[in-house]
């Protein structure tokens, strides 16, 4: 095969071209911190590279939801701890009523007391978190009670909730109640309780004994029964807030290894790249000098 001139200086601009294109992606490398700047220099990296941060955007998205979901379930216990406070003291004034003969101030003392229970706790069930009424179900933007004066007797208290509790999507796939509806938690009891005033004036200790306390105790119990689901749920999304985080972590540094650059090996490659440049301008500079005397 004969080679000619042309041939040589061809061959010799495309291996000049070759190290300076070589030379520009270490130095892109260098200056962007990134093995894959196009999808060219790593077409399977890229793709990888990809679904890791899709993992990592969804699994920070899942954390952000399962922290606003305990956080909700949380203020519901407070708010459910204070019930468990007050349905103790109307049991205890039940209790007392239904004992025995009471004097009219005393049977007063003890109806004015559990009205303004009664109207406690229809603060406790129209709690806000954060502009959202949490025992209102899927409503959350308007109170889950409503309440209409009824003089002499007591105010009426009417449930406008919704009966779906609020969901959060907390995992890939996983979907959680994170409210729990006042229509669970109250029920009828606003109606019990106006029977229990009416029927305190008259110290009816057989009605109150038989119908009161137990609809108090029945009460007391549904809310400890709720308050223990609220607590499994709140571990639950502790334990699933970790695994998000730690996959996260796992995610970041499989990333890291796939685009992140590694200074020192590009740095060492630029360099064998720059003496490859340098010798092969060298040897241009020695065949270009080469005229048609050279050959006579």
């Amino acid at each position: 095969m004969r080679v000619t001139e042309n041939m040589i200086h061809m061959g010799l601009t495309g291996n000049i071209q070759s190290a300076l294109e070589r030379m520009n992606k270490n130095y892109t490398r260098l200056s962007t911190g990134k093995m894959i700047n196009r999808p060219s220099d790593d077409p399977v990296g890229m793709i990888i590279g990809m679904r890791l941060k899709k993992g990592i955007v969804e699994g920070e998205q899942y954390k952000e939801n399962a922290e606003a979901a305990k956080a909700l379930l949380n203020g519901s216990d407070y708010a459910l701890d204070e019930m468990t406070k007050v349905l103790h003291r109307l049991n205890d004034l039940a209790i007392k009523a239904a004992n025995g003969p009471l004097a009219e101030t005393d049977l007063d003392a003890i109806c004015s007391e559990v009205d303004e229970i009664r109207n406690h706790l229809y603060q406790i069930a129209n709690t806000q978190q954060e502009n959202t009424y949490i025992f209102a179900g899927q409503r959350t933007n308007q109170p889950a009670y409503s309440i209409t004066p009824n003089p002499p007797n007591p105010d009426t208290i009417t449930w406008q909730g919704s009966s779906a509790s609020l969901k959060a999507e907390v995992g890939t796939g996983i979907t959680m109640d994170v409210t729990v509806t006042g229509e669970r938690v109250f029920g009828d009891f606003f109606d019990k309780l106006s029977e229990f005033i009416d029927r305190l004036p008259t110290g009816d200790h057989q009605a109150i004994s038989n119908t009161d306390l137990p609809a108090i105790q029945n009460r007391l119990d549904e809310v400890l029964k709720v308050r223990g689901e609220i607590g499994a749920k709140v571990n639950r999304l502790e334990k699933n807030i970790e695994r998000m985080e730690l996959m996260n972590i796992n995610f970041t540094e499989l990333l890291s290894k796939t685009e992140d650059t590694d200074y020192a090996e590009v740095t060492m490659n630029l360099k064998m790249q720059e003496s490859v440049y340098q010798a092969a301008l060298a040897t241009g500079a020695r065949i270009i000098q080469n005229t048609l005397v050279n050959y006579i």
